[in-house]
C-alpha cells in the first residue's frame, strides 16, 4: 500500500504569489487575511501541508513554505482537510456538516454527503481515508459514519452513534483539547476504532459490523486514537496530555497511561513501531521516544501555540500553528526548525480607512494587533501595538480625525492611544474596570468616548488625557458609540435594548431615543410586503425584551442616525434597521431585513450621504453572510454583496467612496469595488 503511485496536486504557477487576489468573490477586488485557521495536516508523503480555515483550505509546498492553492471558497467553514494517501484526493468537513472530496488535479468537488443533518452542532470534526483510500470516515459530536466512497456517491456502511451526548461529559475543568469523538482506522483498513463514551474506544470490524475489542478504563475523554503499523496496538490520549497504549487482542494495556506536562499532546508511529509523541507547551514543543520515554528534541515555537498541530504520517516531521499565524515545521534529524507566515487569520472586528484612501486598518482579535494594509501594493504598513500580547474585542479600535493617534484597548482594562507615525504609546487611559467594548474621537479630536462592560462609559479630555466625565444613564455594556459631525453630540446604544444622545461637553444625556413598538404609518417600512404585514400585525413584540442595538451611526450630513436591531436568539425575527431624524429623534424609516438577514449588526454611510450599508450574521442553510446596500432616498435595496463565510463585523468606505471594506469572523477583510456599483 505505501509503494502505490502517489499523484501530484493541479497547483498554482509558483510565480503567481499575491494570494490577497486568489478565488475572489463577485464584486471584490481583493482579500485581507487568510481566513481563522482551524486544522492544519500533511500529505501522506509529507510534500504539501493543508490548511483548512474559515474561507476555505490552502495548500503549502511543504519545502518552499509557499502557498499553492486555495480551494473550497464557495462555502468555506473547513474544520479539516485530510489527503487521500495517494494524494489525488482531499476529503473536507466542514462547519455545516457537510462532508465532501476534492479531485487535487483540477480543485474541485466531486461529491459530497449531508453528514450531520440538520441539528446544527453536528459538525464534521475528523475526516480519515483507510489506507486503502476506499473507505472514508467521518465524526463529531455524537456520532461516526464510515462510507464506501466512489467518486459519484457516499454509500453509508456503518454508523456508530451515541444516545443523547452532552458536552460537557467531553471537557475537562484547565485542560486544552482540540477535537471530540476521535476515529482510527488499521493498516489492513479492515477495523474501526471510535469513541463509543467519553472514556470508552470501541473496535469494529467494517465489513461484518462485528465489535472487536472494548476499551475500558480512561481517566478522562479521548481526543486522539492511532493504529500501529502491525495493527497489534491502539495509541489513545485523552485531555490532560495523558497517553496509553492497548493490546487490542489482549484488551489490555500494553503501555501504561502517562501524563505529560504540556497543554496537548499529538501522536504518530514510525514505521518500525516507535510511537512519538509531541508535547505542547505555550511557548515550546518537546518531542518524546515514548518507547523509551525519552526525549528526542525541543524547540522553541515562534509564537504562542496555537491547537492547530500534527504530526507527518511517517512521524518524521511536525507542524504546529502559532497565534501570532506563523506556522513552524520540525524535521527528524535537524538542529533547527523551519516557519513560514501563513496570513494574518484573526477575526478583524473592527476596519477604518485614513485620509489617504489607501490605508486600510484591520482590528483585529488577540495578539495580531492593529493591522495598517496598503491597499495598492497588497501588503502590510505596520501594525500596532509593534510587539507583546494584545486581545481586545468588539470594535475597541479608534483613529483620530487628523489620522495622527490610534486608540485601542490594550487588553488589561486599559486603553492605549498609539502615535501612528512614531509608534510610540503617547497615554494610557486607566478607568474602565472591566474592559471597553467601544472607542471613538470626536471629530474635533477634542475628546474620546469609551464605552465598556457593565454600565462604564467614558469622556476623555485628549489635551490632558484625563477623564472629564463618568455617564449614567445604561444598565448594560456599551455595544456602540458614533458622533453627530459637529462633535458636539454623540449616541450610545447599549446591551440594555437602549439608544441614548449625550452632550459632549457637559456629559449630560439629552435624550433616549425612541423606540415604538409599531409604526402607524405602514409607508414609513421598507421591505417584503409580507414582512410589512407581519410587523405591523405585532410579529415582532414577542422578541422587544431581546433586541438591542450592536451598531449605531450619524449620516455624514448629520440628519440621520441609523441603528441596527436584533436579538441573539437564534433566527429572532426582529431584524431591523431604523432610522431616525436627529434634530427630533422621531423615527422616519425602517427597513426589515430580506429572508435570510439576522443581526443587521455592521453599518456605514458612503461619504455622500446618499447609501446605507447593512452587514449581517450568517444564518444556517447560506453559504454566505449578505452585505446590503441601501439607497437612502427611496429605502430601496439596490444590491447585495455575498463574499463572507461568517458574521460580518465592521464595514467601512474609504472617504473617496471608492471602496468598502467589510470585516468578518471569518478571519478575512474583503475589499469591494464600490465605483462599478454606485459611480464615483
Amino acid at each position: 500500500m505505501e509503494n502505490r503511485t502517489t499523484s501530484t496536486p493541479a497547483l498554482r504557477p509558483h510565480d503567481d504569489t499575491d494570494v490577497t487576489t486568489w478565488e475572489l468573490p463577485d464584486g471584490a477586488i481583493a482579500r485581507f487575511g487568510q481566513g481563522l485557521r482551524l486544522d492544519v495536516q500533511f500529505s501522506h508523503d509529507a510534500r504539501y501541508l493543508s490548511v483548512a480555515t474559515k474561507i476555505g483550505f490552502w495548500l503549502y509546498d511543504t519545502e518552499t513554505l509557499a502557498p499553492r492553492a486555495l480551494w473550497g471558497t464557495e462555502r468555506g467553514m473547513m474544520n479539516v482537510a485530510t489527503f487521500s494517501h495517494d494524494s489525488r484526493w482531499i476529503a473536507t468537513g466542514d462547519q455545516d456538516g457537510i462532508l465532501k472530496v476534492w479531485d487535487t488535479q483540477n480543485g474541485q468537488c466531486v461529491t459530497k454527503t449531508d453528514w450531520g443533518g440538520t441539528e446544527r452542532r453536528n459538525v464534521v470534526l475528523h475526516v480519515h481515508f483507510s489506507p486503502d483510500d476506499q473507505y472514508i470516515a467521518a465524526s463529531g459530536f455524537g456520532h461516526s459514519t464510515v462510507y464506501a466512497w466512489r467518486e459519484e456517491h457516499f454509500e453509508p456502511i456503518r454508523n456508530y452513534k451515541l444516545e443523547k451526548p452532552k458536552f460537557d461529559d467531553y471537557r475537562k475543568e484547565g485542560a486544552a483539547y482540540d477535537r471530540h469523538f476521535p476515529i482510527a482506522f488499521s493498516p489492513n483498513s479492515h477495523l474501526f476504532a471510535y469513541v463509543s463514551s467519553p472514556e470508552t474506544v470501541m473496535i469494529s470490524n467494517i465489513n461484518t459490523g462485528e465489535d472487536i475489542a472494548h476499551l475500558t478504563g480512561h481517566t478522562d475523554p479521548l481526543h486522539t486514537l492511532l493504529f500501529s503499523p502491525c495493527g497489534q496496538y491502539l495509541a489513545s490520549a485523552s485531555l490532560g496530555a495523558t497517553v496509553q497504549v492497548w493490546d487490542i487482542q489482549t484488551e489490555s494495556l500494553m503501555m501504561m497511561p502517562k501524563s505529560y506536562e504540556g497543554k496537548r499532546v499529538r501522536l504518530a508511529y514510525k514505521p518500525d513501531e516507535t510511537l512519538r509523541i509531541a508535547d505542547i507547551y505555550d511557548d515550546k514543543v518537546i518531542i518524546w521516544d515514548a518507547s523509551q520515554h525519552k526525549v528526542m528534541d525541543t524547540f522553541n515555537t515562534i509564537g504562542t501555540t496555537a491547537k492547530n498541530a500534527r504530526f507527518s504520517k511517517d512521524g518524521t516531521k511536525f507542524a504546529i500553528a502559532c497565534w501570532n499565524s506563523n506556522i513552524q515545521i520540525w524535521q527528524e534529524d535537524t538542529s533547527t526548525t523551519k516557519s513560514f507566515f501563513s496570513g494574518y487569520g484573526s477575526i478583524p472586528y473592527a476596519v477604518e480607512f485614513r485620509q489617504d484612501n489607501n490605508t486600510l486598518i484591520g482590528g483585529n482579535w488577540g495578539s495580531t494587533g492593529k493591522i495598517f494594509w496598503d491597499i495598492d501594493k497588497r501588503d502590510v504598513q505596520r501594525i500596532l501595538p509593534p510587539s507583546g500580547k494584545r486581545r481586545s474585542l468588539k470594535q475597541c479600535m479608534a483613529l483620530s480625525p487628523d489620522d495622527q493617534l490610534l486608540a485601542i484597548n490594550a487588553g488589561d482594562n486599559d486603553i492605549q492611544v498609539w502615535h501612528i507615525a512614531s509608534e510610540e504609546l503617547v497615554a494610557e487611559l486607566t478607568a474602565h474596570e472591566h474592559g471597553s467594548y467601544s472607542l471613538t474621537f470626536s471629530p474635533t479630536g477634542e475628546y474620546i468616548v469609551s464605552g465598556g462592560r457593565g454600565d462604564e462609559l467614558f469622556i476623555w479630555d485628549v489635551a490632558n488625557w484625563k477623564k472629564q466625565h463618568a455617564l449614567i444613564g445604561h444598565t448594560s455594556s456599551i455595544e456602540a458609540i458614533a458622533f453627530h459631525p459637529d462633535g458636539k453630540r454623540f449616541v450610545t446604544s447599549s446591551r440594555d435594548g437602549t439608544a441614548l444622545l449625550w452632550n459632549v461637553e457637559t456629559g449630560e444625556q439629552i435624550s433616549p431615543l425612541p423606540l415604538p413598538d409599531t409604526l402607524e404609518d405602514a409607508s414609513m417600512y421598507r421591505g417584503e410586503p409580507e414582512e410589512i404585514e407581519r410587523v405591523l400585525n405585532g410579529g415582532n413584540l414577542q422578541w422587544k425584551k431581546y433586541q438591542h442595538m450592536q451598531s449605531i451611526i450619524f449620516s455624514p450630513c448629520g440628519n440621520w442616525i441609523a441603528g441596527g436591531l436584533g436579538t441573539w436568539i437564534a433566527d429572532g425575527l426582529n431584524n431591523e434597521i431604523r432610522l431616525w431624524d436627529t434634530e427630533t429623534l422621531e423615527t422616519r424609516m425602517i427597513f426589515l431585513q430580506p429572508n435570510g438577514c439576522i443581526r443587521p449588526w455592521a453599518l456605514a454611510f458612503s461619504p455622500c450621504g446618499k447609501y446605507l450599508v447593512s452587514g449581517a450574521w450568517w444564518k444556517w442553510g447560506l453559504d454566505k453572510a449578505p452585505i446590503h446596500l441601501w439607497e437612502m432616498s427611496t429605502g430601496e435595496n439596490v444590491h447585495t454583496f455575498w463574499g463572507h463565510a461568517s458574521d460580518v463585523q465592521d464595514l467601512a468606505f474609504s472617504p473617496d467612496g471608492k471602496y468598502l471594506a467589510s470585516g468578518s469572523y471569518d478571519g478575512a477583510i474583503l475589499l469591494w469595488d464600490m465605483k462599478s456599483i454606485i459611480g464615483s
